[in-house]
C-alpha cells in the first residue's frame, strides 16, 4: 500500500477518532466538575449528596475511557510507522489498562467493589498503564513532528483533571487531518 494510499484510508477513521476525543473531552469535564461538586459538599452537612455526584464523577470516567480505546488505536495508527514496536507495546499496555479501569468502575458504581478495594487499583491502572501510554505516544508524536506540544499534552493528561485539555487538543487536531 503506498503512503498516499495509506494516508488517505485514514483520515475518515482519525476524524472520527476526533470527533470521539472531543466527546470524550466533554464527559471527562463533567466528570471532573462533580468530582469537585463531591469534594465540596464533603466539607458540609451534605455528605450523602456528595457520594451522588461521587457516583456520576465514576461513571463519566468509566465513559470516558471506552471513549479513549479508538484514540488509542488511531494514534497508533499515526506514529507506528516512526517506532513500531515501541507504539504497539504501549498501545496495547494503555488499552487494557483502560479496560481495567472502566471494569473497576463499574464495580465500584455497581457495588461489587467498595471505594477502600477498588481506589489502588484503578489509581494503578490509570497512571502507571494509561499513563504510561499517554506519555510514550506523546514523546513519539513530538520526535515525528505530527502533533507539536504532545509531550506537555499528555503529560497533563496523566492526573485525571487535565484530561479534558489533552482530549479537546487531540481532537481539534485529528479533526484536521
Amino acid at each position: 500500500m503506498s503512503e498516499l494510499t495509506h494516508t488517505t484510508t485514514a483520515e475518515p477513521f482519525l476524524r472520527r477518532a476526533g470527533g470521539l476525543a472531543i466527546m470524550s473531552g466533554i464527559i471527562s469535564t463533567i466528570g471532573v466538575f462533580f468530582l469537585i461538586v463531591m469534594f465540596v459538599l464533603f466539607t458540609t452537612p451534605y455528605k450523602e449528596l456528595g457520594m451522588t455526584f461521587g457516583q456520576i464523577n465514576d461513571i463519566c470516567i468509566a465513559i470516558q475511557y471506552l471513549l479513549t480505546i479508538p484514540l488509542a488505536l488511531a494514534l497508533d495508527r499515526v506514529l507506528r510507522p516512526y517506532h513500531p514496536t515501541f507504539i504497539r507495546l504501549a498501545t496495547v499496555i494503555g488499552i487494557a489498562s483502560m479496560i481495567v479501569v472502566i471494569l473497576l468502575q463499574l464495580a465500584l458504581v455497581y457495588g461489587f467493589l467498595t471505594f477502600e478495594q477498588q481506589v489502588g487499583w484503578v489509581t494503578l491502572a490509570m497512571i502507571g498503564g494509561v499513563g504510561s501510554w499517554l506519555i510514550v505516544t506523546g514523546f513519539v508524536a513530538r520526535s515525528t513532528g505530527r502533533l507539536p506540544r504532545s509531550v506537555l499534552m499528555s503529560a497533563l493528561a496523566v492526573p485525571y483533571l487535565g484530561y479534558p485539555v489533552w482530549a479537546f487538543w487531540l481532537g481539534r487536531r485529528l479533526l484536521n487531518w
